[in-house]
């Protein structure tokens, strides 16, 4: 099971208060809400839902473990993760490629640019993108 650490501000644990936030109970989602994406302190949550410190603690806990549950069972997030790292993937092939089209192109007759091994890299990067488009694995 996922760990996420009770801390004021946690880019993972936004992440998943994104993605599942709907899932939990008003009161927990009023809390974590709260307490990340408002920066609520304890203290503050307590005081305005009439609660004890300890009560906005261990509701901050709870949900948060119910977070990381629904995350080991549903992988969204780490989904999401892996597209983006693959969405920049393809974006650094992409101007990869376009800087060699330049080249291509910048030569005035081509002569002294070796067309072929241009267009045997060009075809590599597209190969890798394709592989990796088709091997799309979220282990």
């Amino acid at each position: 099971m996922n760990k996420l650490a009770l801390a004021p501000y946690n880019n993972i644990t936004v992440l998943y208060l994104d993605f599942y936030g709907v899932l939990l109970t008003d009161r927990q989602a009023e809390i974590l809400n709260s307490y990340f994406n408002e920066d609520y302190s304890l203290s503050e949550i307590a005081q305005g839902l009439d609660i004890s410190r300890q009560a906005a603690h261990d509701a901050v806990r709870n949900g948060l473990r119910a977070l990381a549950e629904y995350e080991d069972k549903l992988g969204l997030v780490k989904a999401y993760r892996h597209d983006i790292t693959q969405t920049e993937a393809a974006r650094a092939a992409l101007a990869e490629m376009r800087a060699i089209i330049a080249d291509i192109k910048g030569s005035a007759d081509n002569s002294g640019v070796n067309v072929r091994a241009l267009a045997d890299k060009l075809d590599g990067i597209t190969r890798s993108m394709e592989q990796q488009y088709i091997t799309r694995n979220y282990n």
